[in-house]
């Protein structure tokens, strides 16, 4: 009897657990992305409905390992349905955006090259190479599946990784053991041997519950409760149960009602269900709403599931000069940051977040350790994260840690952030990656953040963190914020929306007329002597009331100062008081709306209310009161309208007669390729004019912004300046219809990427890019500009520099 007793409970457990596995998901995703899991360690990723063979999975595996082999690895998500996605549907059919969402997360564990085949199209994502990325994609622009078969994305994976590899200069032989040529296909790729559709493989490590399964599962349960309950019944181990049938009989007979046993079956399956569905919600979270409203949210990283896996030790100084070893918070959980000890960009941002996720949870938050390890090579000192530490208002709140550059270099790979492997070439700047990592009470990584929050998003971010901290701590603790995940409002130039400002009153903002303003953050002065910056504004102001000069005022991003008082301690160690109103923004709605990125940070707005100007002061310095003026002015000019074609030509009458070729050629798709180009440039070289070359895709976003300025400036200059478009990479029918409805007093020819190096030393970084040329340059160009010209008034300096000759 104790036997079949035990039998019975063995039985009991077995059924529950297959009813409780049956009613959940096959998998628990962190973000509801399934491609973010899969390629954290594997090259492939395809949905179990693509109808992908075995064969043809080990084919494109044998590829991508060769690609790997040969030093330029892909990995590639083929997403042939929406539901391949997960939650973050709202993805579908915007392959690079997907690329760029789905790179971000993989980022800490892969920075090469990253391949998205939807049907609709390519998308390509290279972490740190946004240039190379820019390229591939452009090159694979044309490219997709012919149809929505199997075979069809298989063909199109293998094109699109042939011409990735040979961008990279890996030669085909170094791939030819990867397979033989498609059977049957039109493609000319010989990298892989595919046949048609047939069983599909189990490569993926995500796929949607099978529905049959599901009910197959249930079904076994149902039977082995049944079981149980017989048996039970049977042999009096349910003696509370039949006692309890026993009284219903007895009320039923009162009533002329029989009950029968097996009429409570259906009620404990039913409870069973109920109690499964219960642990399942537990075990999700009921995160599937939440983690499609993240998906929808661009400031907003869901982060990655890492498993479970012991974070690397270290030990390092912290900011008081004690040792810090992360293995000393064991029993605690801890969020890691690595923050650049002179950031005035996103660590602010997150490490606000932080303190919110430590507020959020309570009493809990004794429970939860913050720790920062310095990202800036260049500032190891202890002054540098103990000045970070007091002008943010974290002491007492968190542990920042430092030590020489070999010791940081040595955390950040263990960590898979190799910051120094990030540092700009040109200009010799830290550009970091924002990871933070979750770590449990036992020490084991449990997810990763690489997320870059708008100001506005700062108390969501801390509300998902601390959500993520609570499900480790012991009675995982409530959160006590309850906000919602959708992306937060902005408040943008074209609302009038008023300021608190400081000393009373309120800032109206808005359209109706222009302005200038600054943001700006107390901490600010860590890095610039932002005391005698503001001072400086104070003969702006002046000039701006004397000659009606855009207004100036100042907006402190309250949002990420160190407390409510900060500004007003500031503004009272001044030497003098400002000339010019100052708001705070408190939610950072503001700065998002008026596209903010860091303090401080300049914005010209013109009546329209639109951003016709702006500066970023932490990285390009303060200017002149000469230069502001001088920048105000063009880019108000600039945004009160655009020059038509009928003004432009105008403008241009009695141009010469090369000029005027030109002109009559405006905004034209010229045939001749390169090749065109280059004599059209040499000729333009021989008769003495300056030659200005615009390059630009239709694809591409600043192009798109930057093409007004071309076209007043082609129409200011174009009697004494030449000026001519390469458009990179693009379809003829895109860019004719770009050309459409942006005219220029110019024509422009269909170029690529690999044909324009020629005239680039070090090759094309990227569109948009402007070259300028003289008489006797030949190809080589006087002056590059890498990126779009922000305002008419740089382009106009280097039209009179470098084309002109002359300031």
């Amino acid at each position: 009897m104790r036997l079949r007793s035990l039998l019975a409970l063995l039985l009991a457990l077995v059924s529950f657990l297959a009813l409780a596995t049956a009613v959940t998901p096959a998998t628990a995703l962190a973000d509801g992305d399934p491609g973010s899991d899969v390629l954290l360690d594997q090259s492939l990723f395809y949905g179990s409905d693509t109808g992908i063979t075995v064969r043809q999975e080990l084919s494109l595996d044998k590829l991508l390992n060769a690609t790997a082999s040969a030093g330029a690895p892909v990995r590639v998500a083929i997403i042939a349905h929406a539901d391949d996605l997960g939650t973050v549907t709202p993805l579908w059919q915007k392959p690079q955006t997907y690329a760029n969402y789905l790179g971000y997360e993989l980022s800490l564990a892969y920075s090469g090259r990253l391949l998205i085949v939807m049907p609709n199209g390519l998308g390509v994502y290279w972490h740190a190479h946004p240039a190379g990325a820019t390229k591939l994609a452009a090159s694979l622009s044309q490219l997709k599946p012919s149809s929505t078969g199997p075979s069809a994305f298989v063909n199109t994976t293998v094109e699109a990784i042939d011409q990735i590899e040979a961008a990279a200069g890996v030669r085909k032989s170094a791939l030819a053991g990867s397979g033989s040529a498609t059977a049957g296909s039109s493609s000319k790729s010989a990298s892989a041997n595919f046949l048609t559709p047939a069983a599909t493989s189990g490569n993926q490590k995500t796929t949607p519950t099978n529905p049959h399964k599901t009910a197959a599962a249930l079904f076994l349960a149902l039977l082995i409760v049944l079981a149980l309950l017989y048996v039970g019944w049977r042999t009096g181990r349910l003696g509370k149960l039949r006692s309890a049938v026993g009284v219903m009989r007895l009320r039923g007979e009162l009533r002329g009602v029989r009950v029968r046993p097996i009429a409570l079956l259906p009620t404990a399956l039913l409870l069973v269900v109920v109690v499964a569905l219960l642990i399942n919600h537990s075990r999700t979270g009921g995160s599937t709403a939440t983690g499609a409203t993240l998906a929808t949210n661009p400031y907003l990283d869901p982060g990655t599931s890492l498993g479970v896996r012991p974070a690397p030790n270290f030990t390092l100084v912290g900011q008081t000069g004690q040792r810090v070893n992360l293995s000393q918070y064991r029993g605690k959980a801890v969020i890691l940051a690595f923050v650049d000890a002179e950031c005035q960009t996103i660590c602010p941002l997150t490490t606000q977040a932080m303190v919110d996720a430590k507020a959020d949870l309570g009493k809990a938050g004794d429970q939860l350790q913050l720790l920062g390890v310095n990202a800036n090579w260049k500032s190891t000192q202890i002054d540098d994260v103990l000045n970070y530490t007091e002008l943010h208002g974290m002491t007492g709140s968190w542990q920042f840690a430092t030590g020489s550059a070999t010791e940081l270099e040595r955390v950040w790979k263990a960590y898979g952030v190799d910051e120094k492997a990030l540092v700009s070439p040109d200009d010799n700047e830290i550009d970091h990656v924002a990871a933070l990592y979750v770590i449990d009470p036992q020490g084991r990584e449990r997810k990763v953040f690489t997320t870059y929050p708008s100001y506005a998003s700062i108390p969501q971010f801390g509300q998902l963190l601390a959500e993520d901290v609570s499900k480790l701590l012991p009675n995982q603790p409530a959160v006590s914020t309850h906000y919602s995940y959708a992306a937060a409002s902005q408040t943008t130039p074209r609302q009038s929306a008023p300021l608190p400002k400081l000393g009373g009153g309120s800032l109206q903002l808005g359209p109706g007329r222009a302005h200038l303003y600054l943001f700006f953050a107390t901490w600010d002065r860590q890095t610039l002597p932002l005391a005698a910056d503001l001072d400086k504004l104070n003969g702006y102001a002046r000039e701006a009331a004397a000659t009606g000069l855009p207004a100036l005022a100042a907006i402190d991003e309250g949002s990420v100062e160190p407390s409510a008082q900060a500004l007003s301690r500031f503004t009272a160690s001044l030497p003098r008081r400002l000339s010019y109103p100052v708001a705070v923004d408190r939610t950072g709605s503001v700065a998002d709306g008026y596209e903010v990125q860091g303090d401080p940070w300049l914005v010209e707005t013109n009546a329209a209310g639109k951003i016709v100007w702006y500066q970023e002061v932490y990285t390009q310095g303060w200017p002149t009161l000469a230069r502001l003026q001088q920048e105000v002015r063009a880019a108000l000019a600039k945004g009160n309208g655009s020059e038509t074609a009928s003004q432009a030509a105008g403008a241009l009458a009695g141009s010469p007669a090369p000029l005027a070729k030109l002109h009559s050629q405006g905004s034209q798709l010229l045939p001749g390729g390169q090749s065109a180009l280059d004599a059209r440039i040499r000729q333009l070289e021989d008769d003495g004019y300056g030659v200005v070359v615009n390059i630009w895709a239709s694809w591409c976003e600043p192009c798109q912004a930057e093409f007004g300025l071309f076209e007043k400036a082609s129409a200011q200059f174009g009697r004494k300046v030449a000026f001519l478009g390469a458009d990179d990479s693009d379809s003829a029918g895109d860019a004719a219809a770009f050309l459409r409805t942006h005219h220029v007093s110019y024509p422009s020819y269909a170029t690529t990427s690999t044909t324009l190096n020629k005239l680039l030393i070090g090759g094309l970084e990227g569109t948009p890019t402007t070259i300028f040329l003289v008489k006797g340059d030949g190809l080589s160009p006087r002056h590059v500009q890498s990126g779009a010209y922000d305002s008419l008034g740089s382009l106009e300096d280097d039209i009179r520099t470098y084309a002109l000759g002359r300031k």
